[in-house]
């Protein structure tokens, strides 16, 4: 087999033959990396850069063992990616475990669930008397407490009280008449 059908891109260096043929070894040390690193797309690259340094070095001096020295420049090139990968704190993912990661942002189902919420609220607030929606606003809003409302609105704390639990019974009620079941209103 030639040098330029087992590895194409090799035929432009003038490749040392020393002992083995060192484009045999192509297949084997693909696989050695597509072990080791989770970005199968880059086994590829890793070894071509293993033959550019086999290429280089032999250029410059002599190469006794051209196979054990592409063996030895490709676990190195592995290393070096693998460190690479975590200094910059890139896990090392493949296509498969991307699509597993779920995104944070709710669903359409929900976004669109959401606005229906607010909406019947809204409604049910606009449905309250005008003392009863002041009460609940200020207080589930604007955090104020029953004695600061009481004072606002010049009314008894036991109104407000009574305002609050009224208000929130109604929106319960339509939320409830929505979704068809018992809603819970948590404060927020």
């Amino acid at each position: 087999m030639s040098r330029a059908r087992v590895f194409p891109s090799v035929q432009a260096f003038d490749l040392p033959d020393a002992g083995a043929d060192v484009t045999s070894c192509y297949g084997q040390l693909l696989r050695f990396v597509r072990n080791r690193l989770k970005w199968q797309d880059e086994a590829a690259d890793v070894v071509q850069d293993a033959y550019v340094r086999l290429a280089v070095t032999a250029q410059r001096s002599e190469v006794r063992n051209a196979a054990a020295f592409l063996h030895v420049a490709t676990r190195n090139l592995v290393h070096d990616r693998q460190r690479a990968a975590r200094v910059r704190h890139v896990p090392e993912t493949n296509d498969t475990d991307i699509a597993e990661i779920p995104c944070p942002a709710p669903s359409a189902e929900r976004v669109l669930i959401g606005r229906q919420r607010v909406a019947v609220l809204e409604e049910a607030l606009r449905e309250l008397p005008d003392k009863r929606r002041a009460a609940l606003v200020l207080y589930r809003f604007d955090n104020l407490s029953h004695a600061q409302i009481a004072e606002r609105l010049g009314i008894s704390v036991s109104m407000v009280e009574k305002h609050i639990r009224f208000g929130l019974a109604h929106c319960r009620k339509r939320l409830e008449e929505m979704e068809g079941g018992p809603v819970a209103i948590d404060r927020q």
